[in-house]
């Protein structure tokens, strides 16, 4: 009788362990073509975990903002793996199916991308991966410079990987037409991003996010010895950043919210500072780190006057523009964004 008990509670968690995961026959289909969507899903997810079909346009992450787009959608209902058919959009584009773990303030878990087109396919491999086999996407291989330093890419049918130089960084993703959406990987973290390549993958046009975040800070890239035209995307800024001194929302001498940075080179230090909307007193956070690119990622601490501190799980993510004017980003705690609404500081005058 032990034994049996013990399979059962083997079974359940096994179960509750299993990934979420999304795969389609192809990734190009023709208006109103049917697509079966294999599934594999935890137990734990609510009985209105939903897939559904959203533009790719989209910004990832949140699933109240997948269900503020879908196209059509279908429950799981506690299915931990089994096949859905959805039919294309009607009209021509790019498209993802996403897996969101609740309908009711849950976040995007899982997504795959396909491409509704009338043209027809060169190849299709048929795997869950999607890969296709493009020559055009081979002119994506080469050697690039981005935000982050250096980085080779290549590529085999639309599974393309890469490294770069910024802290042994690599990424593994898939090219669907000019987009290029995957993980990344570095030696102090890992994430999402999302590149899009001009038509004749010269430069691309990226954003990045840490582990599950959704993509929002720049990761920008030329191919070297490429001449990108006005009609291209920008090229990266090599102006070296200098931001030292006060800082405050929107520049302004009269605005609450206030930052000090002190910048040696590639490292920084910070002390920002606001009235508690509560209590009407006065508190500051501190931090400091090194500059990855133009991008600001530190952990920041509650400044006491004996020096004692504890991590109560806040990250800021700043981003620093190209001619040093202003800053942008947000914050997380314990890895979520708590507040959709973004910063932005200026040097005040």
């Amino acid at each position: 009788m032990k034994k049996i008990i013990y399979v059962v509670l083997l079974s359940v968690v096994c179960l509750s362990l299993r990934a979420q995961t999304l795969n389609i026959p192809s990734s190009q289909f023709k208006p109103g073509e049917i697509i079966y969507v294999d599934f594999t899903a935890p137990g734990s997810y609510a009985d209105n975990a939903w897939v559904g079909i959203i533009p790719s346009s989209v910004q990832h992450g949140s699933e109240a903002t997948n269900d503020k787009y879908d196209l059509t959608y279908q429950y799981l209902k506690k299915r931990t793996s089994g096949r859905l058919e959805f039919k294309a959009p009607a009209k021509e584009g790019s498209f993802d199916l996403r897996m969101n773990d609740s309908d009711s303030g849950g976040k995007e878990v899982a997504s795959v991308s396909f491409v509704v087109s009338n043209t027809s396919q060169t190849a299709n491999s048929g795997s869950s991966s999607n890969n296709q086999n493009y020559s055009a996407n081979h002119q994506i291989a080469g050697d690039y410079t981005t935000d982050f330093k250096d980085m080779t890419i290549n590529i085999s049918g639309s599974h393309v990987t890469g490294t770069y130089a910024h802290l042994g960084g690599k990424i593994d993703g898939n090219l669907q037409g000019n987009k290029l959406v995957g993980a990344w990987t570095q030696t102090n973290g890992k994430g999402k991003f999302e590149f899009v390549f001009t038509s004749d993958f010269s430069s691309f046009k990226g954003k990045w996010g840490y582990n599950n975040d959704a993509p929002t800070k720049k990761w920008d890239g030329e191919k070297k010895g490429s001449s990108v035209g006005s009609a291209s995307l920008p090229s990266v800024s090599n102006l070296p950043i200098d931001i030292a001194g006060s800082w405050s929302s929107n520049g302004s001498r009269n605005q609450i919210a206030r930052v000090h940075i002190w910048q040696n080179g590639d490292e920084f230090q910070v002390i920002s500072a606001w009235p508690d909307e509560t209590t009407g007193k006065w508190k500051s956070y501190r931090g400091e780190g090194r500059f990855e690119g133009r991008n600001m990622n530190f952990k920041v601490f509650p400044s006491t006057t004996d020096g004692s501190s504890a991590d109560q799980g806040y990250v800021q993510h700043w981003t620093v523009s190209s001619d040093n004017s202003e800053i942008s980003g947000y914050y997380t705690r314990h890895g979520k964004r708590t507040i959709d609404k973004n910063v932005l500081y200026k040097l005040v005058k």
